[in-house]
């Protein structure tokens, strides 16, 4: 087991949560953390599948902490009734019991691992299941050493060695006899599959691994890639069609980073040719993102807050510039003696913006500048007392336009946030 310590130690943790069934894996995991006196706990999922073998199993590792003094978590899930009400696969449903039921156990403490005994054989196994599934390189690329806070110090370790050591140790553990039903998409791969491809090639899962490696590399430099285009479109809040167009795989990982589904990206990618304003509504995003709306050469993200915002800084200066911004307005500090706020909603008050000689409303100046509809419910327009002073970033009120000749001048620089 020396490469499932090098691993472990390369994680180090205040405390680590063992998922534990009572299989030759797990129980192994169990006494390899008990062997280097490893601060840890134990969780197990009773899903009642098997009748009194499903007793037994929760029994043995119960009795197993007792002796040991380790804490037990334990879950009991009635799976075959939940199934029954609730319909879906049964190795995914019992797959999300179990990691809400460790999502629980840590909740938001730091520094905590769980640790699952998947290994080198599971990984292969993975490899196929993905293959079959058409999962893409992220599947290719196989399960990770530590990820989302799942540690799997046995993933470079066959099962061979795993039940040698365990026998060598004189480490007891059950069968579950459901891994030898061939009617489970991954029993069928280890019992079928692999063994079929090792007559035709004995090398077969060694030609995997390193496939799955270069597949692991080359996932990491995608994502990488991926977290600086996120970012990138999470702080200018809106996609550039153009860069719809990149290679998909990174595509994927992008929006996965900003809680977008994967399923959604066809409908994403064919806002490219609609009208303006079309949209694609986003559902279950941790980020707030409600939908995306096209307009000329971008994908605006939406959110419940303001698409919109600008902060404001004042200061006196004694003279005025040669050229003029729309973020930064000069005022006479005689006409804003009151206490200058911005306000949003404000579509249908008039005003005559500077350079033009009538009124217009603030809607339709933001539409003359090519205000997209969705921003402009939002646009913050610049108030003292009960005047409009101007629109920032578009234009000032030409009733504010101050004298060349006055001694100060209060000036309002705006920064868009």
């Amino acid at each position: 087991m020396n490469k499932a310590y090098e691993i472990i130690s390369k994680h180090p943790a205040s405390r680590y949560i063992l998922a534990c069934s009572a299989g030759v894996d797990s129980m192994v995991l169990f006494h390899t953390f008990l062997a280097r006196q490893l601060p840890f706990s134990v969780a197990h999922v009773n899903y009642k599948l098997r009748g009194e073998d499903s007793e037994a199993d929760a029994r043995m590792i119960r009795e197993l902490c007792a002796l040991h003094h380790v804490p037990f978590h334990e879950r009991t899930v009635d799976l075959g009734k939940r199934l029954k009400l609730e319909g879906g696969n049964l190795q995914q449903l019992a797959r999300t019991i179990r990691y809400e039921f460790f999502r629980e156990l840590v909740c938001s403490a730091e520094n905590i691992l769980i640790v699952t005994a998947h290994h080198q054989d599971d990984q292969i196994e993975t490899f196929f299941l993905h293959l079959f599934r058409n999962s893409g390189l992220a599947g290719l690329a196989g399960m990770h050493e530590l990820r989302r806070g799942i540690l799997r110090p046995f993933l470079t370790t066959q099962k061979t060695e795993i039940i040698e050591f365990a026998e060598a140790h004189r480490i007891a553990w059950r069968e579950d006899q459901s891994n030898m039903d061939s009617k489970y998409y991954r029993n069928a791969i280890r019992l079928d599959v692999i063994p079929e491809l090792e007559k035709i090639n004995p090398s077969i899962k060694e030609q995997v691994l390193m496939l799955q490696n270069i597949c692991y590399h080359t996932y990491l430099e995608v994502c990488e890639k991926a977290k600086e285009l996120a970012i990138q479109w999470k702080n200018q809040r809106y996609i550039p069609i153009k860069e719809l167009a990149q290679d998909l795989t990174l595509l994927v990982e992008a929006f996965k980073m900003l809680e977008i589904e994967p399923r959604l990206i066809p409908s994403i990618v064919q806002l490219a040719d609609a009208e303006n304003n079309k949209r694609v509504h986003l559902v279950h995003n941790s980020l707030g993102y409600q939908k995306l709306i096209k307009f000329k050469d971008k994908l605006f993200l939406i959110n419940a807050t303001p698409n919109i915002d600008f902060s404001f800084s004042l200061a006196l200066v004694d003279s005025l510039p040669t050229q003029f911004s729309t973020l930064t307005f000069y005022l006479d500090p005689h006409q804003v003696e009151g206490n200058l706020k911005l306000f949003r909603g404000k579509l249908t008050e008039s005003f005559v913006p500077v350079g033009m000689n009538s009124a217009k409303t603030v809607n339709a100046t933001l539409k003359d500048h090519g205000i997209p509809a969705f921003q402009r419910v939002d646009w913050p327009v610049l108030y003292v007392d009960n005047q409009l002073i101007g629109i920032p970033g578009v234009s000032l009120n030409r009733a504010f336009t101050p004298k060349a000749s006055l001694p100060s001048y209060l000036k309002v620089t705006f920064t868009a946030c």
